[in-house]
């Protein structure tokens, strides 16, 4: 998922609090009404999160929201919003976990087994099947339901996210 083995920086709380509403699907201009932050201060947090945790300096927001859930840096986020009839076939799992995997539309594609020309209307269909608001909630969602990682983990136990994090 990463580019390197190093270990990660665990984020600030500044950091923290971004990522949290990154991984609820919100822009950075939606961040930064919700913070009281410029945009800019904003995707400077979310370029030193990438960082922190290794990823690609392009990397897509559902694969630095799996990044940040894979790492338990934020909290898995709650299912409350989630259609209740919603149930991913293998073929939507597949596509699900290549999103979160991969950034780059080919990879997408070779990694879900689908051509593509269908990564993103497969995608939006996905999407909104599960009443998500993009592909970055639809992947903490996955995470929440068990199909990307761990579901149900909580970040109580874990050491500060600060704790470590030299800057």
């Amino acid at each position: 998922m990463t580019t390197t083995t190093a270990p990660i920086t665990p984020i600030t709380p500044a950091q923290k609090r971004i990522a949290e509403q990154l991984v609820q699907g919100l822009t950075n201009s939606e961040i930064a009404s919700e913070e009281h932050l410029s945009r800019g201060t904003v995707s400077s947090h979310v370029r030193d999160v990438r960082q922190n945790l290794h990823c690609p300096p392009r990397s897509s927001r559902p694969f630095l929201a799996h990044a940040l859930l894979m790492h338990r840096q934020v909290a898995v986020p709650s299912l409350s919003p989630l259609q209740p009839s919603f149930t991913a076939d293998e073929a939507q799992k597949r596509l699900l976990k290549a999103i979160a995997e991969h950034s780059s539309p080919a990879d997408i594609a070779r990694a879900a087994k689908i051509a593509l020309a269908d990564v993103k209307p497969l995608t939006e269909d996905l999407v909104r099947a599960a009443g998500a608001t993009d592909a970055t909630q639809l992947v903490g969602w996955g995470h929440a339901l068990g199909l990307l990682g761990e579901g149900g983990q909580d970040t109580t136990d874990l050491p500060a996210a600060s704790e470590g994090a030299a800057r």
